[in-house]
């Protein structure tokens, strides 16, 4: 019984051995990749490095000894703003781009793992 629904389904299809896709078919498969979107290695690698440089700096804000730690005035002052700044920044960019990932899959990458690095940091 088997054999003979698979045979069914193969005349329901029309396909006849050795045949190959028309170029019709293969054309609409790859137009429908969307290749314009497709994943960049780029994008991950510049969000793991921002993620891992602002975290970096929040940890060090806490750890006494530290050159942006506290009790070291100006210099403590710049580092800990930036490392609040890109906290801040990051947070918003995951948060919009949350909403527009299907726009902007690229800046979902840098923005997850932007935030992946940072919270990896932080509870470490």
């Amino acid at each position: 019984m088997t054999s003979r629904s698979f045979d069914d389904r193969l005349e329901r299809i029309q396909w006849t051995p050795g045949a190959v896709p028309t170029q019709e078919v293969i054309d609409s498969v790859l137009g429908g990749r969307g290749l314009e979107k497709a994943r960049s290695v780029g994008a991950t690698l510049l969000g793991a490095v921002l993620g891992i440089l602002i975290g970096f700096g929040l940890k060090g804000m806490s750890l006494v000894g530290a050159p942006w730690g506290p009790d070291t005035g100006l210099i403590g002052l710049i580092g800990g703003s930036l490392s609040v700044f890109g906290l801040i920044v990051s947070v918003a960019m995951a948060l919009f781009v949350a909403l527009r990932s299907r726009q902007h899959p690229w800046l979902m990458q840098f923005a997850s793992m932007n935030l992946l690095m940072i919270v990896v940091l932080l509870l470490s």
